[in-house]
């Protein structure tokens, strides 16, 4: 394992043992979830009061990659019901392994995007940076342990065509994290935005793949959409100048 890999996941694992140090009460069952394949980092970052206290029905994870998300979500809200997409056939197995004892989850192994079809899909050597746009030479330089890609081909479908006929009961929150993709994922999803209450979408400040659509692009999508920026819930900075690339970006639904 490279050396910036190991200083990187030290980073990470340092910044999550703070914030549970913030919510020791929760720790037995942390453990507990643990063995059921909770991914006990989403889950710090999402075991919030307003989450559990929103009336969340409906959850879409797209960009699912093995249920990290997913299954954190499904620990903080148990009775909403998930529908994740991930198009990486390995991490998609993942996927239905974690969550597979889970009624609640309707699984697609598809990208999501603004068309029906195929594309190329660049595969990371991290997969967790997997994108339907090639990588970019910053982010390459910043996190080297995902700079070898593979081109593959992937099915493509938009999130209207796969859902967008379905009952989703409210509230909806919808999770973006696509890799540059988001825009794509948004043009495609006119119709379910109409019955989303929250969107959490990854967005950059930096371009981080080819051709992806910025912080502003993203925040213009979702103000015509009728949703207002909260917030950030997590940000991802440069290892080596500590600025910020990345951020998980909060929209609400606008009450007026």
């Amino acid at each position: 394992m490279q050396l910036s890999r190991v200083r990187d996941l030290m980073g990470k694992g340092w910044r999550y043992l703070l914030a549970g140090l913030e919510q020791p009460q929760d720790f037995p069952r942390y453990a507990a979830l643990l063995f059921r394949g909770v991914h006990i980092a989403e889950l710090i970052k999402l075991n919030h009061a307003w989450i559990k206290k929103a009336g969340i029905k409906t959850v879409i994870d797209v960009g699912a990659h093995s249920g990290e998300f997913s299954s954190a979500m499904h620990a903080v809200v148990p009775d909403a019901h998930i529908y994740a997409f991930e198009p990486l056939e390995e991490c998609h197995k993942k996927l239905r392994k974690r969550l597979g004892g889970n009624g609640t989850l309707d699984c697609f192994q598809v990208a999501i995007g603004e068309r029906s079809g195929t594309i190329d899909f660049w595969r990371s050597s991290f997969a967790k940076a997997s994108s339907a746009l090639p990588m970019s030479a910053l982010h390459q330089t910043a996190f080297p342990w995902s700079a070898k890609n593979d081109r593959i081909t992937v099915q493509v479908e938009t999130l209207d065509h796969c859902i967008g006929d379905r009952d989703l009961p409210g509230k909806v929150f919808l999770k973006i994290d696509v890799q540059g993709y988001e825009d794509r994922v948004l043009k495609g999803a006119t119709e379910v935005l109409k019955c989303v209450d929250y969107v959490l979408v990854e967005v950059s400040f930096r371009p981080l793949y080819e051709g992806e659509a910025q912080f502003h692009e993203i925040y213009d999508m979702l103000r015509e959409s009728g949703f207002f920026y909260a917030g950030n819930m997590e940000q991802l900075l440069s290892p080596q100048e500590g600025t910020v690339l990345q951020a998980d970006a909060l929209f609400v639904r606008d009450p007026s």
